[in-house]
Protein backbone atom coordinates (compact mmCIF):
# COMPACT_ATOMS: atom_id res chain seq x y z
CA UNK A 1 0.00 0.00 0.00
CA UNK A 2 1.30 3.19 -1.01
CA UNK A 3 1.83 6.35 1.53
CA UNK A 4 -0.96 7.91 -0.45
CA UNK A 5 -3.50 5.17 0.69
CA UNK A 6 -2.26 5.40 3.95
CA UNK A 7 -2.65 8.60 4.75
CA UNK A 8 -6.36 8.70 2.95
CA UNK A 9 -6.77 5.83 5.45
CA UNK A 10 -5.42 7.85 7.95
CA UNK A 11 -8.08 10.53 7.25
CA UNK A 12 -10.81 8.26 6.69
CA UNK A 13 -10.30 6.76 10.35
CA UNK A 14 -10.19 10.28 12.08
CA UNK A 15 -13.40 11.49 10.04
CA UNK A 16 -14.96 8.67 11.47
CA UNK A 17 -13.68 9.23 15.13
CA UNK A 18 -15.03 12.61 14.59
CA UNK A 19 -18.28 11.25 13.19
CA UNK A 20 -18.48 8.59 16.58
CA UNK A 21 -18.20 11.47 19.33
CA UNK A 22 -20.62 13.88 17.26
CA UNK A 23 -23.40 11.02 16.95
CA UNK A 24 -22.07 9.69 21.05
CA UNK A 25 -22.83 13.62 21.71
CA UNK A 26 -25.88 13.83 20.20
CA UNK A 27 -27.44 10.59 21.78
CA UNK A 28 -26.27 11.87 25.08
CA UNK A 29 -28.04 15.38 24.53
CA UNK A 30 -31.37 13.45 23.31
CA UNK A 31 -30.98 11.08 26.21
CA UNK A 32 -30.41 14.05 28.82
CA UNK A 33 -33.59 15.78 26.78
CA UNK A 34 -35.52 12.68 27.12
CA UNK A 35 -35.02 12.51 30.96
CA UNK A 36 -36.23 16.11 31.39
CA UNK A 37 -39.20 15.21 29.28
CA UNK A 38 -40.20 11.63 30.70
CA UNK A 39 -38.54 12.29 34.61
CA UNK A 40 -38.25 15.93 35.54
CA UNK A 41 -41.42 17.88 33.98
CA UNK A 42 -42.98 14.11 32.83
CA UNK A 43 -45.49 15.10 35.16
CA UNK A 44 -46.40 19.24 33.64
CA UNK A 45 -46.44 17.28 29.76
CA UNK A 46 -48.62 14.79 30.95
CA UNK A 47 -51.56 17.30 32.42
CA UNK A 48 -50.71 19.09 28.56
CA UNK A 49 -51.61 16.42 27.04
CA UNK A 50 -54.14 15.43 28.82
CA UNK A 51 -55.59 18.86 28.91
CA UNK A 52 -55.30 18.81 25.16
CA UNK A 53 -57.49 15.58 24.63
CA UNK A 54 -59.75 15.92 28.05
CA UNK A 55 -62.32 19.02 29.14
CA UNK A 56 -63.80 19.74 32.59
CA UNK A 57 -67.23 21.40 32.33
CA UNK A 58 -69.05 22.48 35.35
CA UNK A 59 -72.62 21.33 36.18
CA UNK A 60 -75.32 23.91 37.73
CA UNK A 61 -77.46 22.38 40.03
CA UNK A 62 -81.16 22.36 39.65
CA UNK A 63 -82.11 25.09 41.69
CA UNK A 64 -84.55 24.96 44.41
CA UNK A 65 -88.82 25.47 44.23
CA UNK A 66 -90.37 27.97 46.61
CA UNK A 67 -94.25 27.20 47.40
CA UNK A 68 -96.67 28.62 49.10
CA UNK A 69 -98.20 27.37 52.27
CA UNK A 70 -100.30 24.95 50.57
CA UNK A 71 -97.72 23.47 47.62
CA UNK A 72 -98.53 25.93 45.67
CA UNK A 73 -95.64 27.13 43.27
CA UNK A 74 -93.98 30.81 43.23
CA UNK A 75 -91.21 29.90 41.94
CA UNK A 76 -89.74 27.17 39.38
CA UNK A 77 -87.40 26.26 36.90
CA UNK A 78 -87.80 26.26 33.35
CA UNK A 79 -85.61 24.50 30.34
CA UNK A 80 -83.10 26.89 28.94
CA UNK A 81 -79.72 27.29 26.89
CA UNK A 82 -76.47 29.45 27.98
CA UNK A 83 -73.86 30.40 25.76
CA UNK A 84 -70.77 30.19 27.53
CA UNK A 85 -66.90 30.41 26.21
CA UNK A 86 -63.66 28.76 27.04
CA UNK A 87 -61.16 31.55 26.52
CA UNK A 88 -58.36 29.18 26.69
CA UNK A 89 -59.54 27.35 23.51
CA UNK A 90 -59.54 30.38 21.35
CA UNK A 91 -56.30 30.81 19.35
CA UNK A 92 -54.52 34.32 19.90
CA UNK A 93 -55.49 35.13 16.17
CA UNK A 94 -59.03 34.14 15.85
CA UNK A 95 -60.21 36.76 18.98
CA UNK A 96 -61.64 38.96 15.85
CA UNK A 97 -63.30 36.87 13.64
CA UNK A 98 -65.19 35.14 16.76
CA UNK A 99 -66.42 38.58 18.22
CA UNK A 100 -68.23 38.99 14.65
CA UNK A 101 -69.29 36.16 14.32
CA UNK A 102 -71.25 35.82 17.80
CA UNK A 103 -72.52 39.78 17.08
CA UNK A 104 -74.20 38.46 14.11
CA UNK A 105 -75.31 35.27 15.38
CA UNK A 106 -76.85 36.73 18.96
CA UNK A 107 -78.89 39.49 19.87
CA UNK A 108 -76.39 41.68 21.95
CA UNK A 109 -74.99 44.79 22.19
CA UNK A 110 -71.40 45.66 21.44
CA UNK A 111 -70.56 46.76 24.67
CA UNK A 112 -72.00 43.76 26.72
CA UNK A 113 -70.53 41.33 23.81
CA UNK A 114 -67.01 43.25 24.60
CA UNK A 115 -67.13 43.24 28.29
CA UNK A 116 -67.82 39.56 28.35
CA UNK A 117 -65.31 38.40 26.28
CA UNK A 118 -62.95 40.71 28.40
CA UNK A 119 -64.26 38.96 31.58
CA UNK A 120 -63.66 35.75 29.73
CA UNK A 121 -59.90 36.86 28.52
CA UNK A 122 -59.52 37.57 32.68
CA UNK A 123 -60.39 33.92 33.34
CA UNK A 124 -59.02 31.99 30.88
CA UNK A 125 -59.47 28.65 32.16
CA UNK A 126 -62.75 28.99 33.79
CA UNK A 127 -66.34 29.08 31.05
CA UNK A 128 -67.49 32.40 31.69
CA UNK A 129 -71.34 33.14 30.61
CA UNK A 130 -71.69 35.18 27.02
CA UNK A 131 -75.60 35.27 26.88
CA UNK A 132 -78.39 33.45 29.06
CA UNK A 133 -81.29 32.11 28.01
CA UNK A 134 -81.24 32.37 23.90
CA UNK A 135 -83.90 31.88 21.74
CA UNK A 136 -84.92 29.24 19.90
CA UNK A 137 -83.46 30.68 16.77
CA UNK A 138 -80.28 31.66 19.00
CA UNK A 139 -79.78 28.43 19.84
CA UNK A 140 -80.01 26.88 16.30
CA UNK A 141 -77.62 29.31 14.69
CA UNK A 142 -75.41 28.68 17.21
CA UNK A 143 -75.58 24.56 16.87
CA UNK A 144 -75.13 25.25 13.41
CA UNK A 145 -72.19 26.93 13.37
CA UNK A 146 -70.78 25.75 16.79
CA UNK A 147 -67.67 23.80 14.94
CA UNK A 148 -66.33 26.28 13.93
CA UNK A 149 -66.23 28.88 17.19
CA UNK A 150 -63.58 27.90 19.04
CA UNK A 151 -63.94 27.70 22.90
CA UNK A 152 -68.44 28.39 22.77
CA UNK A 153 -70.49 25.78 24.78
CA UNK A 154 -73.72 25.85 24.49
CA UNK A 155 -75.16 24.57 27.88
CA UNK A 156 -78.66 23.23 28.63
CA UNK A 157 -79.29 24.50 31.69
CA UNK A 158 -82.58 25.88 33.94
CA UNK A 159 -83.82 28.93 34.23
CA UNK A 160 -85.94 30.62 37.16
CA UNK A 161 -89.79 31.34 36.27
CA UNK A 162 -92.02 32.94 38.19
CA UNK A 163 -95.27 31.63 37.37
CA UNK A 164 -97.52 33.92 39.31
CA UNK A 165 -95.62 37.34 37.68
CA UNK A 166 -96.24 40.20 40.25
CA UNK A 167 -98.28 37.82 43.30
CA UNK A 168 -95.32 38.47 46.01
CA UNK A 169 -92.84 39.42 44.68
CA UNK A 170 -91.59 41.52 47.32
CA UNK A 171 -91.34 38.31 49.06
CA UNK A 172 -90.04 36.20 47.02
CA UNK A 173 -87.31 38.70 45.77
CA UNK A 174 -85.44 38.18 42.17
CA UNK A 175 -82.34 36.89 41.36
CA UNK A 176 -79.61 38.43 39.27
CA UNK A 177 -76.04 37.18 37.99
CA UNK A 178 -73.28 37.10 40.27
CA UNK A 179 -71.27 40.44 40.86
CA UNK A 180 -67.55 40.72 40.52
CA UNK A 181 -66.91 41.66 44.18
CA UNK A 182 -69.54 38.27 44.88
CA UNK A 183 -67.03 36.37 42.77
CA UNK A 184 -63.66 37.10 45.18
CA UNK A 185 -65.60 35.24 48.08
CA UNK A 186 -64.71 31.95 46.50
CA UNK A 187 -68.31 30.85 46.49
CA UNK A 188 -69.43 31.40 43.02
CA UNK A 189 -68.01 30.74 39.37
CA UNK A 190 -68.93 33.65 36.26
CA UNK A 191 -72.49 33.48 35.34
CA UNK A 192 -73.62 32.39 38.56
CA UNK A 193 -77.49 33.38 39.07
CA UNK A 194 -77.82 33.93 43.09
CA UNK A 195 -80.84 35.50 44.94
CA UNK A 196 -80.71 39.47 45.04
CA UNK A 197 -83.53 39.71 47.33
CA UNK A 198 -86.66 37.98 49.23
CA UNK A 199 -86.20 34.64 49.89
CA UNK A 200 -84.29 33.72 47.07
CA UNK A 201 -81.64 35.96 49.22
CA UNK A 202 -82.23 34.65 52.30
CA UNK A 203 -82.13 30.82 51.24
CA UNK A 204 -80.46 31.29 48.73
CA UNK A 205 -77.53 28.35 50.24
CA UNK A 206 -80.58 26.13 50.78
CA UNK A 207 -82.26 26.95 47.19
CA UNK A 208 -79.05 26.93 44.80
CA UNK A 209 -77.69 23.54 45.85
CA UNK A 210 -74.24 22.05 44.91
CA UNK A 211 -72.38 22.32 41.52
CA UNK A 212 -71.06 18.84 39.72
CA UNK A 213 -68.96 18.09 37.30
CA UNK A 214 -68.27 16.11 33.75
CA UNK A 215 -65.04 15.17 32.55
CA UNK A 216 -65.14 14.68 28.68
CA UNK A 217 -62.81 13.50 25.92
CA UNK A 218 -62.73 15.75 23.16
CA UNK A 219 -61.69 15.16 19.64
CA UNK A 220 -59.02 17.96 17.91
CA UNK A 221 -62.63 20.27 16.71
CA UNK A 222 -63.22 19.98 20.55
CA UNK A 223 -66.13 18.30 20.43
CA UNK A 224 -67.28 15.68 23.23
CA UNK A 225 -66.41 11.84 22.36
CA UNK A 226 -66.95 10.10 25.56
CA UNK A 227 -67.41 11.07 29.21
CA UNK A 228 -64.10 10.23 31.14
CA UNK A 229 -65.81 11.00 34.98
CA UNK A 230 -68.48 13.30 36.65
CA UNK A 231 -69.68 14.48 39.59
CA UNK A 232 -73.66 14.70 40.07
CA UNK A 233 -75.14 17.76 41.21
CA UNK A 234 -76.87 18.46 44.46
CA UNK A 235 -80.16 19.75 43.34
CA UNK A 236 -81.32 22.72 45.82
CA UNK A 237 -83.69 22.26 47.91
CA UNK A 238 -87.35 23.29 47.84
CA UNK A 239 -88.88 26.21 50.19
CA UNK A 240 -92.29 26.31 51.42
CA UNK A 241 -93.38 29.64 53.26
CA UNK A 242 -96.41 30.40 55.10
CA UNK A 243 -98.04 32.41 52.53
CA UNK A 244 -100.95 31.87 51.42
CA UNK A 245 -101.88 32.62 48.02
CA UNK A 246 -105.12 32.87 47.60
CA UNK A 247 -105.32 35.57 50.45
CA UNK A 248 -101.84 37.42 49.12
CA UNK A 249 -103.46 37.37 45.84
CA UNK A 250 -106.81 39.49 47.84
CA UNK A 251 -104.70 41.80 49.46
CA UNK A 252 -102.86 42.87 46.38
CA UNK A 253 -106.37 43.27 44.75
CA UNK A 254 -107.13 45.74 47.88
CA UNK A 255 -104.02 47.70 46.77
CA UNK A 256 -104.37 47.68 43.04
CA UNK A 257 -104.08 51.47 41.93
CA UNK A 258 -103.04 52.32 45.59
CA UNK A 259 -99.57 52.64 46.64
CA UNK A 260 -98.97 51.35 49.95
CA UNK A 261 -98.83 47.74 51.55
CA UNK A 262 -100.57 44.89 53.89
CA UNK A 263 -99.48 43.07 56.35
CA UNK A 264 -101.32 39.66 57.90
CA UNK A 265 -99.85 37.54 60.19
CA UNK A 266 -101.46 34.65 62.73
CA UNK A 267 -101.12 35.82 66.09
CA UNK A 268 -100.53 32.56 67.69
CA UNK A 269 -97.27 31.86 65.87
CA UNK A 270 -95.98 34.58 63.97
CA UNK A 271 -96.36 32.95 60.58
CA UNK A 272 -96.73 35.58 57.71
CA UNK A 273 -100.24 34.75 55.63
CA UNK A 274 -100.07 37.67 53.66
CA UNK A 275 -97.44 40.84 52.71
CA UNK A 276 -98.36 42.87 50.02
CA UNK A 277 -96.50 45.87 48.46
CA UNK A 278 -97.94 48.27 46.34
CA UNK A 279 -96.79 49.00 43.43
CA UNK A 280 -95.18 45.67 43.01
CA UNK A 281 -92.70 44.53 40.42
CA UNK A 282 -92.15 41.55 37.80
CA UNK A 283 -89.38 38.85 38.97
CA UNK A 284 -89.10 37.23 35.56
CA UNK A 285 -87.33 40.45 34.37
CA UNK A 286 -84.59 40.03 35.89
CA UNK A 287 -84.02 36.32 35.15
CA UNK A 288 -82.92 37.81 31.37
CA UNK A 289 -80.16 40.26 30.75
CA UNK A 290 -82.34 42.95 32.33
CA UNK A 291 -81.35 45.78 29.20
CA UNK A 292 -80.71 49.32 30.48
CA UNK A 293 -83.87 50.73 29.80
CA UNK A 294 -85.80 48.45 31.84
CA UNK A 295 -83.88 49.08 34.30
CA UNK A 296 -83.98 52.78 34.31
CA UNK A 297 -88.29 52.34 34.15
CA UNK A 298 -88.00 50.98 37.27
CA UNK A 299 -85.50 52.74 39.29
CA UNK A 300 -87.04 56.09 38.20
CA UNK A 301 -90.52 55.25 38.57
CA UNK A 302 -91.59 57.72 41.17
CA UNK A 303 -93.65 55.39 43.26
CA UNK A 304 -90.88 52.75 44.01
CA UNK A 305 -92.05 49.54 42.68
CA UNK A 306 -88.89 47.99 44.19
CA UNK A 307 -89.36 49.16 47.50
CA UNK A 308 -91.03 46.33 49.73
CA UNK A 309 -92.85 48.71 52.02
CA UNK A 310 -94.25 46.14 54.48
CA UNK A 311 -90.83 45.61 56.19
CA UNK A 312 -88.72 49.23 54.08
CA UNK A 313 -91.97 51.75 54.23
CA UNK A 314 -91.18 53.97 57.00
CA UNK A 315 -94.12 56.50 58.14
CA UNK A 316 -95.09 57.92 61.17
CA UNK A 317 -97.85 55.48 63.33
CA UNK A 318 -100.23 58.51 63.66
CA UNK A 319 -103.57 57.79 66.30
CA UNK A 320 -102.37 53.77 66.14
CA UNK A 321 -99.55 54.95 68.20
CA UNK A 322 -102.47 55.45 70.68
CA UNK A 323 -102.63 51.78 71.78
CA UNK A 324 -98.94 52.30 73.31
CA UNK A 325 -99.28 55.55 75.01
CA UNK A 326 -102.66 54.32 76.60
CA UNK A 327 -100.78 51.14 77.63
CA UNK A 328 -97.71 53.23 78.97
CA UNK A 329 -100.47 55.05 81.06
CA UNK A 330 -102.04 52.53 82.89
CA UNK A 331 -98.91 50.49 83.76
CA UNK A 332 -97.32 53.35 85.29
CA UNK A 333 -100.13 54.77 87.12
CA UNK A 334 -100.59 57.67 85.41
CA UNK A 335 -104.18 57.06 84.62
CA UNK A 336 -106.61 54.37 85.49
CA UNK A 337 -109.40 53.56 83.21
CA UNK A 338 -111.73 55.96 84.83
CA UNK A 339 -109.54 59.08 84.55
CA UNK A 340 -111.15 61.60 82.63
CA UNK A 341 -110.14 64.54 80.93
CA UNK A 342 -112.29 67.52 79.60
CA UNK A 343 -111.76 67.70 75.47
CA UNK A 344 -112.89 71.09 74.21
CA UNK A 345 -111.10 70.70 70.62
CA UNK A 346 -107.94 72.55 71.72
CA UNK A 347 -105.13 71.88 74.07
CA UNK A 348 -103.52 75.12 75.30
CA UNK A 349 -99.65 74.32 76.26
CA UNK A 350 -97.34 77.03 76.52
CA UNK A 351 -98.79 79.26 74.64
CA UNK A 352 -99.14 77.33 71.57
CA UNK A 353 -102.67 75.72 70.54
CA UNK A 354 -102.82 71.78 70.11
CA UNK A 355 -106.04 70.92 68.34
CA UNK A 356 -108.49 67.72 68.30
CA UNK A 357 -109.86 66.76 64.96
CA UNK A 358 -112.60 67.22 66.16
CA UNK A 359 -112.79 70.80 66.22
CA UNK A 360 -116.35 71.02 68.81
CA UNK A 361 -114.63 68.63 70.96
CA UNK A 362 -115.37 65.25 72.35
CA UNK A 363 -116.88 66.33 76.00
CA UNK A 364 -115.42 64.70 79.42
CA UNK A 365 -113.47 61.59 78.04
CA UNK A 366 -111.92 58.56 79.19
CA UNK A 367 -109.38 56.09 77.98
CA UNK A 368 -111.96 53.59 76.37
CA UNK A 369 -113.79 56.74 74.41
CA UNK A 370 -110.45 58.41 73.99
CA UNK A 371 -108.93 55.29 71.62
CA UNK A 372 -113.17 54.73 70.61
CA UNK A 373 -113.01 57.98 69.24
CA UNK A 374 -109.69 58.60 69.03
CA UNK A 375 -109.73 62.05 71.09
CA UNK A 376 -105.92 63.92 70.33
CA UNK A 377 -106.72 66.28 73.17
CA UNK A 378 -107.06 63.29 75.75
CA UNK A 379 -103.67 61.96 74.56
CA UNK A 380 -101.80 65.16 74.43
CA UNK A 381 -102.08 65.07 77.85
CA UNK A 382 -101.46 61.99 78.50
CA UNK A 383 -98.33 62.11 76.34
CA UNK A 384 -97.24 65.41 78.33
CA UNK A 385 -97.33 63.45 81.75
CA UNK A 386 -95.63 60.24 80.11
CA UNK A 387 -92.93 62.33 78.37
CA UNK A 388 -90.78 61.13 75.81
CA UNK A 389 -88.75 58.94 78.32
CA UNK A 390 -91.96 56.72 79.46
CA UNK A 391 -93.35 56.64 75.72
CA UNK A 392 -90.05 55.27 74.13
CA UNK A 393 -89.97 52.67 76.99
CA UNK A 394 -93.12 51.00 75.95
CA UNK A 395 -92.66 51.48 72.38
CA UNK A 396 -89.60 49.84 72.59
CA UNK A 397 -90.90 47.13 74.85
CA UNK A 398 -93.81 46.39 72.17
CA UNK A 399 -90.91 45.97 69.08
CA UNK A 400 -91.20 49.51 67.81
CA UNK A 401 -87.84 50.87 66.86
CA UNK A 402 -86.06 47.58 66.19
CA UNK A 403 -86.15 44.95 63.54
CA UNK A 404 -88.99 42.30 64.22
CA UNK A 405 -86.39 39.68 63.07
CA UNK A 406 -88.38 38.56 60.41
CA UNK A 407 -86.58 35.92 57.61
CA UNK A 408 -86.18 38.77 54.88
CA UNK A 409 -83.17 40.92 54.10
CA UNK A 410 -82.90 44.63 54.73
CA UNK A 411 -85.48 44.95 56.71
CA UNK A 412 -85.63 48.79 58.58
CA UNK A 413 -85.60 49.00 62.49
CA UNK A 414 -88.07 52.77 62.66
CA UNK A 415 -87.21 55.31 64.87
CA UNK A 416 -88.42 55.30 68.73
CA UNK A 417 -86.80 59.02 69.30
CA UNK A 418 -85.27 59.65 73.23
CA UNK A 419 -83.52 62.82 74.18
CA UNK A 420 -80.16 61.39 73.33
CA UNK A 421 -81.28 60.44 69.87
CA UNK A 422 -82.18 64.10 68.84
CA UNK A 423 -79.20 65.17 70.78
CA UNK A 424 -77.20 63.28 68.90
CA UNK A 425 -78.86 63.20 65.54
CA UNK A 426 -79.94 66.87 65.43
CA UNK A 427 -78.07 68.05 67.76
CA UNK A 428 -80.88 69.73 69.30
CA UNK A 429 -82.63 69.38 73.12
CA UNK A 430 -85.86 67.69 73.34
CA UNK A 431 -88.93 70.21 73.70
CA UNK A 432 -92.05 69.43 76.22
CA UNK A 433 -94.15 70.08 73.08
CA UNK A 434 -92.74 67.12 71.48
CA UNK A 435 -94.14 65.04 74.27
CA UNK A 436 -97.50 66.56 73.12
CA UNK A 437 -96.87 65.57 69.35
CA UNK A 438 -95.13 61.92 69.86
CA UNK A 439 -98.42 60.97 72.05
CA UNK A 440 -100.73 61.18 69.00
CA UNK A 441 -97.93 59.45 66.85
CA UNK A 442 -96.53 62.19 65.01
CA UNK A 443 -93.08 63.79 65.03
CA UNK A 444 -90.03 61.75 64.82
CA UNK A 445 -91.85 58.14 65.54
CA UNK A 446 -91.42 56.44 62.29
CA UNK A 447 -92.75 52.41 62.16
CA UNK A 448 -93.14 49.71 59.50
CA UNK A 449 -96.51 48.15 58.81
CA UNK A 450 -94.58 44.73 59.92
CA UNK A 451 -93.95 46.34 63.19
CA UNK A 452 -97.58 47.66 63.52
CA UNK A 453 -99.13 44.20 62.59
CA UNK A 454 -96.31 42.69 65.12
CA UNK A 455 -98.00 45.60 67.56
CA UNK A 456 -101.60 44.33 66.87
CA UNK A 457 -100.76 40.53 67.29
CA UNK A 458 -98.73 40.84 70.72
CA UNK A 459 -101.73 42.90 71.97
CA UNK A 460 -104.17 40.39 70.81
CA UNK A 461 -102.62 37.91 72.29
CA UNK A 462 -102.59 39.09 75.67
CA UNK A 463 -98.70 40.60 75.63
CA UNK A 464 -97.01 37.31 73.95
CA UNK A 465 -95.26 38.60 71.26
CA UNK A 466 -93.75 35.92 68.80
CA UNK A 467 -91.38 36.46 65.61
CA UNK A 468 -92.78 37.05 62.33
CA UNK A 469 -91.79 34.72 59.67
CA UNK A 470 -92.00 33.31 56.12
CA UNK A 471 -90.38 30.14 56.41
CA UNK A 472 -93.41 27.40 56.85
CA UNK A 473 -91.68 24.61 59.39
CA UNK A 474 -94.20 23.07 62.02
CA UNK A 475 -91.78 21.25 63.95
CA UNK A 476 -89.37 24.60 64.31
CA UNK A 477 -90.19 26.83 67.32
CA UNK A 478 -89.53 30.18 66.57
CA UNK A 479 -88.77 32.55 69.53
CA UNK A 480 -91.36 34.49 71.53
CA UNK A 481 -91.41 36.06 74.95
CA UNK A 482 -94.35 36.90 77.32
CA UNK A 483 -94.18 40.81 77.94
CA UNK A 484 -94.21 42.47 81.29
CA UNK A 485 -97.69 43.82 80.87
CA UNK A 486 -100.74 43.24 83.15
CA UNK A 487 -103.74 41.29 81.41
CA UNK A 488 -106.41 43.65 83.22
CA UNK A 489 -104.74 46.37 81.45
CA UNK A 490 -104.40 44.78 77.99
CA UNK A 491 -108.23 44.00 78.42
CA UNK A 492 -109.17 47.30 78.91
CA UNK A 493 -107.11 48.40 75.20
CA UNK A 494 -108.63 45.16 73.67
CA UNK A 495 -112.17 46.00 75.07
CA UNK A 496 -111.41 49.85 73.09
CA UNK A 497 -110.23 48.56 69.99
CA UNK A 498 -113.37 46.68 69.61
CA UNK A 499 -115.20 49.53 70.06
CA UNK A 500 -113.49 51.01 67.67
CA UNK A 501 -114.75 49.42 65.19
CA UNK A 502 -118.50 48.32 66.57
CA UNK A 503 -119.81 51.26 68.60
CA UNK A 504 -121.81 53.58 67.06
CA UNK A 505 -119.05 56.52 67.35
CA UNK A 506 -116.07 54.05 66.51
CA UNK A 507 -113.62 55.38 63.74
CA UNK A 508 -113.62 52.57 62.14
CA UNK A 509 -116.90 51.12 60.94
CA UNK A 510 -116.17 50.21 57.67
CA UNK A 511 -114.10 47.57 59.30
CA UNK A 512 -116.98 45.60 60.83
CA UNK A 513 -117.23 42.06 59.59
CA UNK A 514 -120.87 40.34 60.00
CA UNK A 515 -120.53 37.46 62.84
CA UNK A 516 -116.71 38.00 64.05
CA UNK A 517 -115.72 40.61 66.63
CA UNK A 518 -112.65 42.71 65.29
CA UNK A 519 -110.86 44.78 67.34
CA UNK A 520 -108.44 47.41 65.60
CA UNK A 521 -107.04 51.23 65.58
CA UNK A 522 -107.29 53.86 62.74
CA UNK A 523 -104.59 56.12 62.03
CA UNK A 524 -104.50 58.99 59.50
CA UNK A 525 -101.10 60.76 58.98
CA UNK A 526 -100.56 64.50 58.70
CA UNK A 527 -98.40 64.75 55.40
CA UNK A 528 -98.19 68.40 54.73
CA UNK A 529 -98.14 70.82 58.11
CA UNK A 530 -100.20 73.60 56.09
CA UNK A 531 -104.15 72.71 55.94
CA UNK A 532 -105.68 72.51 52.49
CA UNK A 533 -108.59 74.93 52.38
CA UNK A 534 -110.81 72.03 51.06
CA UNK A 535 -113.33 69.46 53.41
CA UNK A 536 -113.61 66.74 50.47
CA UNK A 537 -110.46 64.25 50.32
CA UNK A 538 -111.15 64.59 46.37
CA UNK A 539 -110.41 68.62 45.93
CA UNK A 540 -107.18 67.83 47.65
CA UNK A 541 -104.09 66.99 45.68
CA UNK A 542 -103.29 63.71 45.76
CA UNK A 543 -99.47 64.11 47.04
CA UNK A 544 -100.85 66.61 50.18
CA UNK A 545 -103.61 64.34 51.00
CA UNK A 546 -102.81 62.23 54.46
CA UNK A 547 -101.97 58.74 54.94
CA UNK A 548 -104.11 56.29 55.79
CA UNK A 549 -103.86 53.34 58.36
CA UNK A 550 -105.99 50.80 59.81
CA UNK A 551 -104.66 47.96 61.92
CA UNK A 552 -106.51 44.86 63.13
CA UNK A 553 -106.97 41.51 64.88
CA UNK A 554 -109.94 38.65 65.40
CA UNK A 555 -112.00 37.27 65.97
CA UNK A 556 -111.33 39.45 69.33
CA UNK A 557 -111.87 35.98 71.72
CA UNK A 558 -109.37 34.38 70.19
CA UNK A 559 -107.61 35.59 67.61
CA UNK A 560 -106.08 33.93 64.00
CA UNK A 561 -105.49 36.89 62.32
CA UNK A 562 -103.63 40.38 62.57
CA UNK A 563 -103.73 42.77 59.68
CA UNK A 564 -102.02 46.09 59.13
CA UNK A 565 -102.54 48.00 56.22
CA UNK A 566 -101.11 51.90 54.87
CA UNK A 567 -102.44 53.28 52.19
CA UNK A 568 -99.99 56.56 51.20
CA UNK A 569 -102.16 59.31 50.56
CA UNK A 570 -105.37 57.48 51.11
CA UNK A 571 -107.05 60.44 53.32
CA UNK A 572 -108.83 59.24 56.80
CA UNK A 573 -108.04 55.79 58.61
CA UNK A 574 -111.51 54.74 58.49
CA UNK A 575 -112.51 55.09 54.93
CA UNK A 576 -109.11 54.97 53.22
CA UNK A 577 -107.37 51.82 54.95
CA UNK A 578 -110.11 50.15 57.31
CA UNK A 579 -112.66 48.47 55.05
CA UNK A 580 -109.32 47.00 52.96
CA UNK A 581 -108.62 45.17 56.49
CA UNK A 582 -112.18 44.27 56.84
CA UNK A 583 -112.41 43.04 53.84
CA UNK A 584 -109.48 40.76 54.18
CA UNK A 585 -109.95 39.52 57.78
CA UNK A 586 -113.76 38.45 56.25
CA UNK A 587 -112.03 36.76 53.37
CA UNK A 588 -109.66 34.71 55.30
CA UNK A 589 -112.00 33.60 58.47
CA UNK A 590 -115.04 33.27 56.18
CA UNK A 591 -113.93 32.54 52.75
CA UNK A 592 -115.41 35.29 51.22
CA UNK A 593 -115.54 39.25 50.20
CA UNK A 594 -118.37 41.06 52.00
CA UNK A 595 -118.24 43.48 48.81
CA UNK A 596 -117.15 41.16 45.38
CA UNK A 597 -120.65 42.04 43.99
CA UNK A 598 -120.26 45.40 44.29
Amino acid sequence: MSSWDLRLLEELRGRIAYFYFALVVLLTVLLFALLRLQIVNGEKYLKLSVKNRVRVYRVRPVRGRILDRNGIPLAINKPSFNLYLLADDVPKKGWNDLKKELKRLLRISREQLEERIEDARKNPTVACLIKRDLSEREVARVAEREWMLPGIILSPEERRFYPNGTLASHVIGYMGEVSSKELQQGRFWGGDMIGKTGIERQYDDLLRGIGGWEQWEVDARLKKVRMVNRSKPIPGKDIRLTIDVRLQREAEKLLKGKVGAIVAMDPRNGEILAMASSPAYDPNLFTRSLNPREWRRLIRNPNHPLQNRAIQGLYSPGSIFKVVVGLAGLQEGVITPRTPEVCKGVYIFKNRRYRCWKRSGHGIVRLHRAIVESCDIYFYKLGEMLTVDKMGKYARLLGLGARTGIDLPHEYRGVVPSREWKKKRLGMVWFPGEDLIMGIGQGYLLVTPLQIAHLMATVGEMGKAVTPHLLFSPRKSFPEKQLPLKRRFLRVIIKALQGVVEEEHGTAHLAKVEGIHVAGKTGTVQVVHQKVPHTKIEEIPYKMRDHAWFAAFAPVEDPRIAVAAIVEHGGHGGSGAAPLVGRLISYYLKGEDPQQDE
